[in-house]
């Protein structure tokens, strides 16, 4: 389950989620969604019904940090990775590392 209380440091292999907004649907059938923070329209598929201008959530696993930029290099469930600020973040899960011993 993502928490909506955000620590103030993410760490590598953490569940986080994006906010998006549908800019298009395509003649494939696959929706142009457009994340705060990064530079280019992403697709994927998208949820049943949906129209341009709706809002869909993106999650995935951060995979990099630059904490000199504030970015987050994350894998997005539905495939691809993306580099977005740390403001473009909505939700997270911590990951739970395995206890030694």
């Amino acid at each position: 389950m993502l928490h909506l209380n955000m620590p103030g440091e993410f760490e590598v292999g953490d569940e986080v989620a994006l906010a998006g907004t549908v800019i298009s649907i395509l003649p494939s059938g696959r929706a142009r969604v457009s994340i705060p923070s990064y530079d280019h329209p992403y697709t994927l598929e998208p949820p049943p019904k949906a129209r341009a201008g709706d809002r869909v959530v993106l999650v995935g696993d951060v995979t990099r940090i630059d904490r000199g930029a504030d970015k987050l290099t994350v894998r997005i469930d539905c495939g691809g990775v993306i580099t977005v600020a740390r403001s473009a973040i909505t939700r997270l899960r911590k990951h739970r590392r395995a206890s030694a011993g």
